[in-house]
């Protein structure tokens, strides 16, 4: 009974750590909650100049927008779930790859999966106004993936994590597909982007420690 008490402790230890420590993420889910305050009161112009519009971004050659997208949102909900997303999955990954990989797969997974939603409608005639981090968020979701393929045959055998896995399993699959609006094809975008980084870090580069957090 103690020796339980002790290691409930220790974990709970070791996710503080985690959260106080990643501090990547909690400037990134700052900055988005500034920016949709800004938004939504004394800059309203911030979705017209900042939205991921297709044809102002190929006719003007205005590809900021790939870039400023990420950091707009379209209403309470759309923010709410992406942050949640990022408070959960982002700590956890950002301590295991560090600062600067985490930055880097982070705005590279929006980035490219803004671009796989621009080729998408282009290629379905289609003409959409997106916003939102998830593409970004997915990315991060995508290494997680790789990881958990790598390490399938502990965490099965942790009741733990294979039920903090399904809940995490649970509210992306909502947030990113069946939520209003979803953008699939940004998802799916940052998803791979996450994934084949993933597969650079964990498996090329032989990072195949515990996910702290996570396992």
């Amino acid at each position: 009974m103690q020796d339980n008490s002790a290691a409930q402790v220790t974990y709970w230890e070791n996710q503080e750590r985690i959260y106080k420590r990643s501090y990547v993420s909690i400037a990134l889910l700052c900055i988005n909650v500034i920016a949709f305050l800004l938004s939504n009161t004394v800059m309203l112009w911030m979705y017209e100049k900042g939205a991921m519009v297709t044809e102002i971004v190929l006719r003007d050659g205005q590809y900021y927008r790939l870039f400023t997208a990420m950091f707009l949102h379209a209403d309470p909900q759309h923010l709410f779930n992406n942050m949640m997303m990022l408070f959960i999955v982002g700590a956890i990954v950002e301590n295991y790859t560090g600062h600067a990989f985490f930055i880097f797969m982070y705005f590279l997974s929006g980035l490219f999966g803004n671009m796989i939603s621009m080729a998408y409608e282009i290629n379905h005639s289609l003409s959409w106004i997106s916003v939102g981090a998830s593409g970004a968020i997915m990315g991060l979701v995508g290494f997680v993936v790789v990881w958990i393929i790598v390490n399938r045959r502990s965490f099965i055998r942790n009741r733990g994590m294979l039920l903090r896995l399904l809940f995490l399993a649970a509210f992306v699959i909502y947030a990113c597909f069946f939520q209003a609006g979803a953008n699939t094809a940004a998802h799916l975008g940052g998803f791979v982007t996450g994934f084949v980084l993933g597969v650079i870090n964990i498996v090329l580069l032989k990072n195949q420690k515990d996910m702290e957090g996570l396992a």
